[in-house]
């Protein structure tokens, strides 16, 4: 009997962040594909620096939002979205209305929606970032995007394509 199990893939990110959101851009689908195949289990650290930064609280309340999301079972979609619709002019932000709106882009509606929007308007998960960023600084994270795979940090060239992310993806799959 195999006992082999799935890899890890630790990602520590922040919503503001330009290079997270170039990651994403340029890797998240193939994340998307990994995880959906079973060949990955993704763990989200989202954490909030950029708000001290960028003066701001948008980094803690996305990162609220996306717990809602975690909850109503749309993670990957809702990650992808904040993504997508991150400002152009970083320290814009988020609304509360934007986040929330995300939730509906990732195809939440009637009862589901409205847990999701009371979640966000509760600010559930507010503190979700505070403890990332805790796990962070345990782990030596210095900057975003920081992935770890299996714990073993990922170097930029690890990460500077997709194809080379997924190759490192499969190697630690045995595939």
């Amino acid at each position: 009997v195999g006992t082999a199990t799935k890899p890890v893939l630790d990602v520590y990110e922040d919503f503001q962040c330009p290079a997270c959101a170039a990651f994403e851009k340029a890797a998240g689908a193939t994340v998307d594909e990994l995880v959906a195949s079973g060949q990955v289990k993704v763990v989200y650290h989202p954490m909030n620096f950029l708000d001290a930064n960028l003066r701001n609280d948008s980094s803690t309340r996305a990162a609220a939002a996306f717990g809602c999301a975690v909850d109503a079972g749309v993670t990957l979609k809702y990650h992808d979205i904040v993504y997508a619709n991150q400002p152009a002019t970083e320290g814009v932000g988020y609304t509360d209305e934007q986040l929330k709106s995300f939730g509906q882009q990732a195809g939440l509606s009637g009862a589901q929606l409205d847990t999701f929007n009371a979640c966000v308007d509760a600010k559930t998960y507010l503190g979700w970032s505070t403890l990332s960023n805790q796990a962070a600084s345990e782990n030596g994270v210095t900057g975003t995007p920081a992935l770890f795979l299996n714990g073993s940090k990922l170097s930029n060239e690890d990460i500077a394509s997709a194809e080379a992310f997924k190759a490192k993806i499969l190697a630690a799959a045995g595939q």
